[in-house]
């Protein structure tokens, strides 16, 4: 069995194919989103703001400031994609500057506890038998003076969680099934986020039933990930960053056309063809509108004049009036009652769940007892109604 991660947990669970790629035709591309980029040189100026503490030195804001500038020019290149437009680089730089000093701000002189580690390794079995191995790196461990164990992650995201979503994050559940692994004499262990760009902290405790369920849903997953044998695409607002457009059904498209200069992108076969499309569903529409306001004028004009045969220029209409039984429509508040009661009579399946077509069918035609007949007609109501058949005049037959 391979080992996983929670970041291929998470990768699976949002797009399939994207695992696929990524994970099992191990196919490398060379790019980088700016808000990973950013995060990265957070992380690794935090780690030397800790590493640094071990060893006794406690760095100045201006240290850290100069660290970060210092690994991010080192560290920049030109396939990292900015995907705001309206954002240049040093836009992402200034932030964070501004996310480090609300850190600094916040927890200077970093003496409340005790760091014992950062971007700490984890490599263990969720069972007895080595079966569901997980990986993974804990941003911090920390101790504090009551004993209480503190992992640690930092977020430089610009949202913000709900308390409900935090204590149900599986990745700061996993690494404390680690430690707890690691070091199984460690009794509390406190899971905390760092949103900086909020300067908030949010923390979360877990109970040995919530850490027993958290396992059967991983190796739960991870037993549909290996039984897997179709991984398709699932869109979301997670395509525009994913390195992999020109391999996805979704997205290739997109890609293929986003690379022309406008004069051949209009041109470009598939573009011409939605576009026709489109122009045809608009104008469908446009005329069904005007056949429904032409009909219904026929319709009352043959009521106004008492007639059902009317004359056109090269063909003529009849209008056949009469009853129709009509019964609840699926957002008409009574149709929930009209399904229970044919789900208790055992008739469910009959009307094929419910078909309203299929429904007027066994009524008119008596096909159930009178009283199961009698108690869904509470719920029809009869409608008058009118249909238009056209001909040519020199057609007999009608």
């Amino acid at each position: 069995m391979p080992i996983y991660s929670h970041s291929q947990l998470s990768t699976y669970e949002e797009c399939p194919l994207r695992y696929k790629l990524r994970y099992w035709d191990r196919i490398k591309r060379d790019v980088e989103g700016v808000e990973g980029f950013l995060g990265t040189r957070v992380h690794e100026t935090l780690k030397k703001c800790y590493d640094d503490m071990r060893l006794t030195r406690v760095n100045s804001l201006s240290d850290l400031l100069a660290y970060y500038n210092k690994i991010w020019q080192e560290n920049w290149h030109d396939s990292i994609v900015i995907m705001k437009k309206d954002l240049t680089q040093e836009h992402y730089r200034t932030l964070g500057d501004r996310l480090i000093t609300t850190y600094y701000e916040r927890y200077s002189p970093f003496d409340s506890d005790i760091t014992m580690g950062t971007e700490m390794g984890l490599n263990f079995a969720l069972d007895d038998e080595n079966k569901y191995r997980m990986t993974g790196y804990i941003d911090r461990l920390s101790r504090d003076k009551s004993g209480v164990y503190g992992i640690h992650d930092y977020k430089t995201s610009a949202y913000l969680p709900s308390q409900e979503q935090v204590d149900n994050d599986r990745q700061l559940g996993l690494y404390q099934i680690g430690i707890k692994k690691k070091w199984p004499d460690i009794k509390d262990v406190r899971l905390i986020w760092h949103y900086l760009a909020f300067d908030r902290e949010l923390a979360s405790y877990r109970t040995p039933e919530t850490i027993s369920s958290l396992v059967q849903d991983i190796r739960d997953l991870i037993d549909e990930i290996e039984a897997a044998t179709d991984f398709p695409p699932r869109e979301s607002s997670l395509c525009d960053w994913c390195e992999y457009p020109d391999l996805c059904p979704l997205r290739k498209h997109f890609f293929k056309v986003e690379a022309l200069p406008v004069n051949e992108y209009l041109d470009e076969p598939g573009v011409v063809l939605v576009n026709k499309y489109v122009a045809l569903r608009n104008e469908e529409t446009r005329v069904q509108d005007e056949i429904d306001r032409v009909r219904e004028a026929i319709i009352e004009y043959a009521r106004r004049e008492e007639v059902e045969l009317i004359k056109g220029s090269d063909y003529k209409a009849r209008v056949a009036s009469g009853d129709r039984l009509k019964f609840p429509g699926k957002n008409d508040p009574e149709r929930q009652e009209l399904d229970q009661v044919i789900k208790d009579a055992g008739k469910w399946e009959e009307t094929s769940q419910l078909d309203t077509t299929v429904l007027t069918h066994v009524v008119e035609g008596c096909l159930w007892t009178k009283d199961l007949i009698d108690r869904v007609m509470k719920y029809g109501r009869v409608e008058e109604t009118a249909t238009i058949y056209i001909s040519k005049l020199k057609d007999e037959a009608e």
